[in-house]
């Protein structure tokens, strides 16, 4: 179990809290312009951070349980935090970002932030963890290598209009794939491949155990496979109404 406030080398470690909101969205945008201002304009950076980090935003994922902000605060300054989407039910779990401030890099916080979130994900009742980074983040996919996970498949993400390719890591050992028997029709759900949605994720769904042949994809907010995704890959389950938010882009671990 992760106290509610771990400390390590100075940094505090801890859940995030309300107040916390203006520090996270000014982390999120200094490292996002940090590891992605050679591949986005300033424009995208920006409109992403107001988007997934706007006080009603983060607030609302502060409130609920399928969403688990941990902060590394130094000297009383918030200098990064981890971003999980949590499903215990599956019992599975997702880190979406791990943020550290680009003058606080090279410190060890990534790591830190990392070991914790597993450490409260496991407390959470989580027993498999994934997480995605881009083929061409050398020192992202080098973290989670050095950090015991392994990578599972590839498959093709779009950033700004480009087309790159992401890399999925789970924990070693971890089962990937969770067996759904939906009529007479046997559908394999990868955990470890998701979509973030509006309640809770949707994750890929594949009529084949190797996970080639992709059958669509489950909605783990009501357990349902009856979603639908238009020409702009807006992704809604037609029984709960959980939609699919944007695109997220990997995080700089350092």
């Amino acid at each position: 179990m992760v106290p509610s406030n771990a400390e390590s080398d100075g940094i505090e470690i801890r859940e995030a809290k309300t107040g916390d909101v203006e520090g996270i969205r000014r982390v999120a945008a200094d490292s996002l312009g940090a590891s992605y201002g050679d591949v986005l304009d300033d424009d995208v950076i920006e409109h992403a951070v107001e988007e997934w980090y706007g006080d009603e935003t983060v607030e609302a994922e502060l409130d609920t349980d399928g969403m688990l902000y941990l902060v590394a605060v130094a000297g009383g300054d918030l200098v990064g935090f981890s971003q999980s989407a949590v499903l215990s039910e599956n019992p599975a779990g997702n880190i979406l970002w791990i943020h550290v401030a680009p003058t606080h890099r090279d410190q060890g916080i990534g790591s830190t932030l990392l070991k914790q979130t597993q450490a409260m994900l496991s407390d959470r009742g989580v027993e498999r963890v994934a997480a995605e980074v881009l083929a061409g983040n050398e020192s992202g996919n080098r973290f989670y290598e050095e950090h015991g996970f392994e990578k599972t498949t590839d498959r093709e993400t779009e950033i700004a209009g480009e087309s790159y390719v992401e890399n999925v890591y789970v924990q070693q050992g971890a089962e990937q794939f969770e067996v759904h028997e939906v009529g007479d029709r046997t559908l394999y759900v990868n955990w470890a491949e998701s979509e973030r949605g509006s309640e809770a994720p949707f994750f890929a769904a594949y009529s084949d155990e190797d996970g080639e042949n992709l059958y669509g994809w489950y909605c783990s907010n009501c357990q349902s496979f009856d979603n639908a995704m238009d020409t702009m890959e807006r992704l809604e389950c037609n029984d709960c109404g959980n939609t699919k938010k944007p695109v997220r882009w990997d995080a700089a671990y350092l």
